[in-house]
């Protein structure tokens, strides 16, 4: 699509105001998350291998030295009951894909406690957005995903206007408010301070009401759109929210949804992209291919299944020695 012109006066000296023809960009493409969260699948890759890199050099020097700092200390360890060599030399660093896996985990137990919560979809999604920029440069060796989720989902709520304070969210979620407010500003800064997200649900109704022109059988779109709703929700663990735009998105769940329901999905495209050649040719050169990639990412990313209980335990507990002897309280260092 074009974007919208508008005309502005640039009045001369003889008075006369020439109209100049300015061209406005979409109200998305003004927003922070379409100028500063936006990556190639490449760049994100290499921002988290990058990353976990680091975090097992810092750490692993840092376990080095604990233990000879706790080698020095040995007669006061052993009087103290306790013993020298509690940190291994190596403790099972989690991969990249480990850290996606464990945080996929807590990423639906925010969907698990909103939903108890009846809060909407968007709130959700906010705080799921908001744990994905905040392991974009951090790790989970760094900060554990369930404090962090916490954090999240209180900024949520206050972002979405779904407030509580933090004395009932920390008691309705088994928490101290010492450890959901310990974190917020780090995890506020590492969002840039920048809290408003876009998410696909809205853009989705958009594309149901808009469907409705050409709807033969109303009551299989509403199918459809409940159906697309459920792959939103599902495309979230994904990294979709960095590649494409929530329009995008949500145009490509009422595509699949439409296969999954047997509803005619070529009728609206003919009629919304296709009344002619040229409108045709940008759908089929630039759109098409945008959707049938976050297609072939919900049939292929790991991440729209849920994690194995026995695979995040197992992660947990390596996790549980990888923590940086820096951060901990009566280190030897």
């Amino acid at each position: 699509m074009e974007a919208d012109v508008a005309t502005t006066a640039d009045t001369t000296a003889n008075g006369d105001n020439p109209k100049e023809e300015v061209a406005l960009k979409h109200l998305y493409e003004q927003s922070t998350q379409y100028k500063y969260w936006r990556y190639t699948q490449a760049a994100l890759d290499e921002i988290r291998r990058k990353a976990n890199k680091e975090a097992i050099a810092v750490i692993g020097e840092n376990i080095k030295e604990e233990r000879e700092q706790a080698g020095h200390r040995l007669h006061s360890a052993i009087a103290q009951g306790k013993p020298v060599d509690h940190l291994p030399e190596n403790p099972g660093f989690p991969t990249v894909d480990e850290e996606q896996a464990l945080l996929g985990f807590y990423e639906r137990k925010i969907v698990q406690i909103f939903k108890y919560w009846k809060l909407p979809s968007n709130v959700m999604a906010t705080a799921i957005v908001y744990m994905k920029r905040f392991f974009l440069e951090n790790t989970v060796m760094d900060y554990h995903p369930k404090a962090v989720m916490m954090t999240c989902m209180f900024l949520a709520r206050k972002t979405e206007n779904f407030l509580m304070t933090i004395g009932d969210f920390s008691t309705a979620i088994k928490s101290s408010p010492a450890a959901i407010l310990n974190l917020e500003f780090l995890v506020c800064k590492s969002l840039r301070f920048q809290f408003t997200v876009h998410h696909p649900y809205r853009p989705c109704l958009g594309f149901f009401y808009d469907m409705q022109a050409v709807a033969d059988n109303m009551e299989k779109l509403q199918k459809v759109y409940d159906k697309a709703v459920d792959l939103i929700d599902t495309l979230l663990y994904t990294d979709l929210c960095f590649l494409y735009q929530p329009s995008q998105i949500a145009l490509a769940a009422m595509k699949i949804a439409c296969r999954l329901e047997s509803y005619d999905f070529e009728k609206y495209v003919n009629y919304k992209f296709k009344a002619n050649e040229t409108t045709a040719q940008m759908y089929n050169d630039k759109l098409l291919p945008v959707l049938l990639d976050i297609e072939k990412v919900m049939e292929t990313d790991p991440r729209c299944k849920e994690v194995k209980k026995a695979v995040v335990a197992e992660i947990d507990k390596r996790l549980m020695l990888c923590e940086d002897p820096a951060r901990k309280p009566g280190s030897a260092m």
